[in-house]
């Protein structure tokens, strides 16, 4: 084992998901934070297990040509972005990459597409900004710490606005988070819900919010005093407008209600989901599960775009409930959700497309993919590690017949989303 603060000389010989460079000393494995590939640098030890250690630079003796300045005031401090240190184009390949060696770890001979990545600033939707000591900003990832900071080059520029806004607003209140959503359409609509730890007089805020800001649509609040913050625990109640705004995503108009599912990257999820309605090949007459459908996105686009009848099956009856009022308010009538879990569906269908949690699929769920026994199943996902190990698993039953297609949803963090076709064998 390594000892802690000893200092080594090391060059740096790849960078993992989460930023690390990745490098090897006296044969153990070293993760040093803020490195990049073909880097020349002393680390020193900061903790050291039996088979790994991580590390942090104590200087530089050479620099990588793919290394960038990071442009935010938090970043040492925030970690929610870890490549900020890097290029986006160098970023997308490390993304490429690992998805690649994921599917090789569990034996997968897979070709892999470059990344994806239609948007890098200002691409979400939605977020989530603590408030503390009248000011605002993330948690610190792992922590109950806020780091406070004016701007996130990942947020849309109002977010910033309103937040500070309605820290001054409501300064001396008993304010904890502010909870934001806003659509991509040209004129948009934005939701705004601030989350108090005591019942707090908002009608002056609530009016002065409107008069600055004309685009939010809807406020919302919650009193919410558990000592850990789970949003989705907090239960909301409507202070102005209709409690939700709408969207646009593919031609179609969503509603957005406070726990709606829907991806805080519309720019990127609308690749994505027009390049999954590809790989289905569905027309009409053909029939296809949306399994795991939350509020009906995929399914709904596919419906209208293929002329399929198409099931969207999800356990959250409040999703199934906006699915069900999003389909009804684009008028299509080729589709039809049920409230049940999705491992229970059991109607005949040519395609399934699935999008589970970063969990994948239970070993029963498998069973129902392999019991109902579709053409195709397209299959979406957040986490490579759950896709390699479930596609695995449907080997037996089924090919690899497209490429994998990698989706940067979250440039500059850790994530990244996959799409892919399997289709089954002619013997099964």
């Amino acid at each position: 084992m390594l000892e802690i603060n000893s200092v080594h000389h090391t060059e740096i010989e790849e960078c993992n998901i989460f930023g690390n460079g990745v490098c090897h000393i006296n044969g153990m494995v070293v993760f040093v934070k803020d490195a990049l590939p073909r880097e020349k640098c002393s680390v020193k030890i900061t903790r050291a297990f039996p088979s790994y250690a991580y590390a942090e630079k104590t200087d530089n003796a050479s620099f990588s040509e793919d290394r960038a300045l990071p442009c935010c005031d938090a970043y040492e401090a925030c970690g929610g972005c870890c490549f900020l240190h890097t290029t986006l184009e160098n970023e997308n390949d490390i993304k490429r990459k690992y998805v690649l060696s994921t599917m090789k770890k569990r034996g997968i001979e897979i070709d892999v597409e470059d990344t994806i990545c239609p948007a890098k600033e200002k691409y979400r939707n939605k977020v989530v900004l603590f408030v503390e000591n009248n000011q605002y900003g993330y948690m610190q990832g792992g922590t109950n710490k806020i780091v406070p900071h004016v701007a996130c080059k990942l947020n849309d520029d109002v977010f910033d606005q309103i937040a500070s806004f309605t820290v001054k607003e409501l300064s001396g209140s008993s304010l904890r988070a502010i909870y934001m959503r806003k659509s991509s359409q040209k004129t948009p609509e934005i939701m705004v819900c601030p989350i108090f730890y005591k019942q707090t007089d908002l009608f002056s805020y609530a009016s002065s919010l409107i008069s600055h800001f004309p685009n939010v649509k809807t406020i919302l609040y919650s009193v919410y005093n558990d000592k850990d913050f789970a949003l989705e625990n907090v239960k909301f109640k409507t202070l102005y407008g209709d409690g939700y705004i709408f969207d646009e995503l593919c031609g179609l108009r969503f509603r957005i209600s406070p726990k709606s599912f829907y991806q805080v990257n519309p720019n990127c999820a609308k690749t994505l989901y027009e390049k999954a309605i590809e790989l289905a090949q569905l027309s009409k007459g053909d029939v296809c599960a949306d399994l795991f459908c939350g509020t009906g996105t995929i399914g709904i686009i596919c419906a209208k775009k293929t002329g399929a009848t198409v099931y969207g099956v999800e356990i959250v009856e409040d999703a199934v409930k906006d699915a069900k009022f999003n389909a009804k308010l684009n008028e299509i009538e080729n589709i039809s959700f049920e409230a049940t879990d999705a491992k229970n569906f059991n109607k005949k269908v040519d395609t399934c497309i699935i999008d589970p949690p970063r969990k994948g699929c239970s070993s029963l769920m498998i069973e129902t993919l392999l019991r109902l026994k579709p053409k195709r199943i397209v299959y979406v996902s957040c986490n490579p590690d759950t896709l390699a190990r479930d596609i695995k698993s449907l080997l037996s039953d089924y090919k690899i017949s497209s490429p994998l297609y990698p989706f940067n949803m979250f440039p500059r963090t850790s994530h990244v989303e996959s799409v892919v076709c399997l289709t089954r064998r002619l013997d099964n």
